[in-house]
């Protein structure tokens, strides 16, 4: 008896230490604040690398607890802390990326237009591995471009996937019963075939978009009738190609791309920098965060 009562006194006791142990993981949600990073030591005065790398867009997405930001909003943190610094002189726009949402492209250029203006700095592009399609547009903003031997520009022009699944469906016995409020509503669904009128309609939204492209690539660059023949049908050319083209200035590495804001800025021995979060590569001007 007085063994068993014992076991009932322990196991009251190991049962009265449960409890839920309440843990705040808020702070693995957030996203940590910038920091400055020197990539190269110099004078007082300073480059900032700016990056658009991977795919563009406006916002991000949460992996598990790791909060990412899109292109976008990383963008206008990385501007919103450089406007508070006056010792930046100018900007190198180090770009890896194949281009993303054409909203997002687009927002990409106007931000880096308006911070150029507004700071009155030189700001020259360095296309590294991939400056196509939206990351292009991007590139645009700059005032000069380099762009590495090894890199791919260009890509000029919208796309808007499409597939039909109606051929599958009608295989495995499954029916398309969407109701609609007009005739054009699901335009492009992938539940049946286009109609010639859906196709003609989505194409011209395309063909508009990519008129847009084409115009902002003709006020920026110095493209000649005979360059536009040629990558308006959408190509991706090489860096030499590329600048036989007019698309890019130079072809070269991040030291010729410095070495262009530095005159652009009329700085010397400036330091460079970039901004980074806490826990992400420090690295140097190749690295990605």
């Amino acid at each position: 008896m007085e063994r068993r009562l014992l076991l009932y006194t322990a196991l009251l006791f190991l049962l009265s230490g449960c409890a839920f142990v309440s843990v705040d993981l808020s702070s693995l949600t957030q996203v940590p604040p910038l920091e400055e990073r020197v990539i190269r030591k110099g004078s007082g005065q300073k480059i900032l690398v700016v990056e658009i790398l991977g795919l563009i867009r406006t916002t991000g997405s949460r992996d598990t607890f790791i909060q990412r930001q899109g292109t976008l909003e990383r963008l206008d943190n990385v501007l919103e802390m450089a406007q508070k610094d006056k010792k930046i002189r100018g900007v190198i726009l180090k770009i890896d990326s194949p281009g993303g949402a054409y909203t997002a492209s687009d927002l990409v250029f106007r931000r880096i237009r308006e911070y150029k203006s507004t700071q009155e700095i030189p700001v020259v592009g360095c296309i590294v591995d991939q400056g196509t399609s939206g990351a292009y547009m991007a590139a645009l903003s700059a005032d000069y471009i380099v762009a590495l031997p090894s890199s791919v520009v260009g890509n000029v022009g919208v796309l808007l996937p499409s597939i039909s699944l109606e051929g599958l469906m009608e295989k495995v016995g499954i029916d398309n019963q969407t109701i609609t409020s007009g005739n054009l509503k699901d335009a492009g669904t992938p539940l049946r075939d286009m109609t010639p009128e859906e196709y003609d309609l989505l194409k011209s939204i395309v063909m508009e978009f990519s008129s847009n492209f084409m115009s902002r690539v003709k006020e920026t660059r110095p493209v000649t009738e005979q360059d536009i023949a040629v990558f308006q049908d959408g190509r991706v050319v090489t860096s030499t190609t590329g600048k036989a083209l007019h698309l890019v200035d130079e072809v070269g590495y991040y030291e010729e791309a410095l070495r262009k804001v530095e005159s652009l800025a009329d700085v010397e021995d400036p330091t460079v920098i970039v901004y980074r979060r806490k826990g992400e590569n420090r690295g140097g001007f190749y690295s990605w965060p």
